[in-house]
């Protein structure tokens, strides 16, 4: 990735952000959910099941192959939300560190960021909120985003030059 694309993917987490913490809660309180079905669940531990079925007609399966069936899929699904659950948490968490130490260094850098891209809202209600000029926000949001990047993704997201390239005036050739 080159360094603006850090900065892009920093936006789009900001501008995401409320959805993202939203989504956390929700898959937080589905593996609760899943937990207590699972404790309410009555299968029975089936080793194996029958190929015959135990019901003599139907489909084929007895009520306790379909109770096993249910806890099975309970259990899936609940393995399915902590794998959601450990994917977004670790994003969300860093974006939360990055941000809270934002707001302890530069409070106005904060509100900026907050304003304009959390909130969504317009330059000259960004402006209002942070207390400076429109055109002072826009200056520091692009600062601010730089610092937020570097501390998500450390010195990977910035740009280095590695090397240099001189130009020879006689003939335009590179050397």
């Amino acid at each position: 990735m080159y360094h603006n694309d850090y900065t892009v993917l920093v936006k789009e987490y900001l501008n995401r952000y409320t959805e993202f913490k939203q989504y956390v809660a929700n898959v937080e309180a589905e593996i609760e959910d899943y937990k207590e079905m699972l404790k309410l669940s009555a299968a029975p531990n089936v080793p194996n099941l029958s190929a015959t079925g135990g019901c003599g007609g139907g489909d084929g399966t007895s009520q306790q192959e379909r109770a096993y069936f249910k806890r099975e899929d309970l259990e899936k699904r609940l393995e399915d939300s902590y794998h959601d659950l450990l994917e977004m948490l670790p994003k969300i968490r860093k974006l939360d560190r990055s941000l809270d130490a934002l707001k302890a260094t530069n409070p106005v850098d904060y509100r900026i960021i907050r304003a304009r891209y959390i909130d969504g809202s317009s330059w000259e209600s960004t402006a209002s909120y942070a207390g400076a000029s429109v055109t002072y926000c826009r200056n520091e949001a692009r600062k601010a985003l730089r610092r937020l990047t570097g501390a998500m993704f450390g010195e990977e997201s910035i740009p280095i030059q590695t090397h240099l390239v001189f130009i020879d005036n006689d003939d335009g050739n590179c050397g």
